[in-house]
């Protein structure tokens, strides 16, 4: 369901009524405030689909009800005075619960995978949350290091070597052991998770024109193309560093699969291209988990307006990644 006050609840209630109409093996689930989610489905979205209470410690099999809007309650308190379009902090714990049981029922194999609904790092932390976004809260519950920030969409996909960090401190962290890492996590995502066998792979320069062989820095230089050297000779299909400015006017078409330096190099031409469809993946964790590229949307929260595009797509790419990886097990 994600933050209460923003657009979470509202694209959680229309992305499971778009996959009830298709009545195909999609069956979406609601993990947040049975109360709330009412509120928002009859008096914001004023929808006609039934809504069906689930506890907690119930079974699934018998308790989903197919046709309906089935929400798992896992409130501790009243939502009724919850504020659309604003930070409510004192809901901050119970949206960390939302997230904390889909994770357990993920590993407990009751369902494949789960997209969360975005979540406010500000509510998170004024409201005693452990942690303020996703991705470390699901790193704690997993128990796992071992993880990258990817953004998919059927124009491109771009995985990220450092997230939410100052651009003064990116040249810092790009190193070769976290190089190492990203890029193997990306190839084990995209031949298991997306089913590509061969896949070929581009990476990014840090510096204008990628340093331009020292001139403009030497991290391409001492870091990046070793890196890319290693993967190389173990016959892997991997190319770069390649200046981002030029690159993605025209190259990125040629590649499964783009390892950018920093934050904003990949998201701004994955959002140019892919805003509404584009879905955040969480890379090499043991469970499936996505969610939209777009945030809790305080502006538009309450209004009805709400592109929940994104969000299906989230859940499309849970069940195709759930597929794959059943197929890739099986060989």
């Amino acid at each position: 369901m994600g933050d209460p006050g923003g657009v979470g609840p509202e694209i959680a209630v229309k992305s499971s009524e778009y996959f009830i109409k298709k009545n195909g093996l999609v069956k979406p689930l609601i993990f947040g405030s049975f109360g709330h989610i009412d509120n928002v489905s009859k008096k914001i979205i004023r929808t006609n689909t039934p809504l069906n209470l689930i506890r907690p410690e119930s079974p699934l099999k018998t308790s989903f009800k197919n046709g309906k809007i089935n929400v798992i309650d896992l409130s501790s308190k009243s939502y009724d005075s919850v504020k659309l379009g604003t930070v409510n902090p004192e809901y901050a714990k119970d949206v960390e619960r939302y997230i904390e049981t889909a994770v357990n029922f993920s590993i407990n194999g009751k369902i494949c995978g789960f997209a969360t609904a975005p979540i406010n790092k500000d509510m998170m932390l004024k409201g005693g949350a452990r942690f303020g976004g996703h991705t470390e809260l699901l790193g704690y519950l997993t128990k796992s290091d071992d993880f990258a920030m990817l953004f998919y969409s059927k124009k491109i996909i771009t995985v990220l070597a450092t997230i939410h960090i100052p651009l003064s401190t990116v040249h810092i962290k790009i190193t070769k052991d976290l190089l190492r890492k990203i890029i193997n996590i990306s190839l084990n995502w995209i031949k298991a998770d997306f089913g590509k066998e061969n896949p070929r792979i581009a990476v990014l320069g840090l510096n204008p024109h990628a340093g331009e062989n020292g001139r403009i820095g030497n991290e391409e230089k001492d870091v990046i193309m070793p890196v890319i050297e290693e993967f190389q000779n173990r016959s892997g299909n991997i190319e770069g560093p390649f200046p981002a400015d030029s690159f993605f006017a025209k190259r990125y078409k040629d590649f499964d699969l783009i390892v950018s330096m920093y934050h904003d190099q990949a998201l701004i031409p994955f959002k140019l291209l892919s805003f509404n469809k584009g879905v955040n993946v969480t890379a090499g964790l043991k469970i499936i988990r996505t969610s939209p590229v777009h945030g809790t949307a305080y502006d538009i929260a309450g209004k009805n307006k709400a592109d929940y595009g994104s969000m299906v797509e989230s859940i499309k790419l849970v069940r195709r990644i759930s597929e794959n990886r059943n197929k890739w097990i099986g060989k």
